[in-house]
């Protein structure tokens, strides 16, 4: 009886041993061809000092973006833009002008970000006050005429300065919304 258990331990141990060495060789990475790895992403083209103007269905122009080089990724249908500028045209009042040192567009330009050192400007009109965003990232809907930050921002313009943590702007109904640890400084002009 001694005999038939350490006749059935040493079958499973030979048995766990040759299994773990079959599961072991089956485990090994296999050899993957380094393009299928990190490949190095190919534009299908681009283009160096552009301008580009967008307009809806009654051919009224919304936006035009310039920029020194875009870059286009067939693959995930990505824009890639140094120094893009874009200018949001609205039904009244002044445009709205967004720079940053890059952006990229993508989900067939419905969708974008400026990153970098991101600026928003907007000139004062009968229409309306004059705005002014410092941040460092704005994710867009550039069709829609939205933009937002989850950064640090600074909105100012007249002696009124106020800052805090996300930004969303309505660009067509001139409307913005500082989200969270606002602070705010009003120095009125002095006559």
């Amino acid at each position: 009886m001694h005999r038939r258990w350490v006749f059935r331990i040493v079958a499973g141990l030979v048995i766990a041993a040759a299994g773990w060495w079959i599961l072991d060789e089956d485990t090994v990475d296999p050899v993957v061809a380094p393009d299928s790895l990190e490949r190095e992403r190919t534009p299908d083209y681009f283009v160096e000092n552009f301008t580009l103007d967008a307009t809806d269905e009654q051919g009224v122009r919304t936006y035009r973006l310039q920029g020194d080089t875009m870059t286009h990724f067939m693959d995930d249908d990505l824009w890639r833009v140094q120094q893009p500028w874009m200018i949001y045209y609205t039904e009244s009042g002044s445009p709205w002008h967004l720079r940053s040192e890059r952006g990229r567009a993508w989900n067939s330009v419905t969708e974008a970000m400026l990153e970098g050192d991101v600026t928003i400007r907007r000139e004062a009109s009968d229409e309306n006050l004059e705005a002014n965003i410092d941040t460092s990232e704005v994710y867009l809907r550039p069709q829609a005429r939205y933009a937002e930050t989850d950064q640090y921002a600074v909105y100012y313009r007249d002696g009124l300065r106020i800052s805090g943590i996300g930004v969303r702007g309505y660009l067509d109904r001139q409307q913005i919304e500082m989200l969270s640890e606002v602070r705010g400084v009003y120095e009125p002009a002095v006559d």
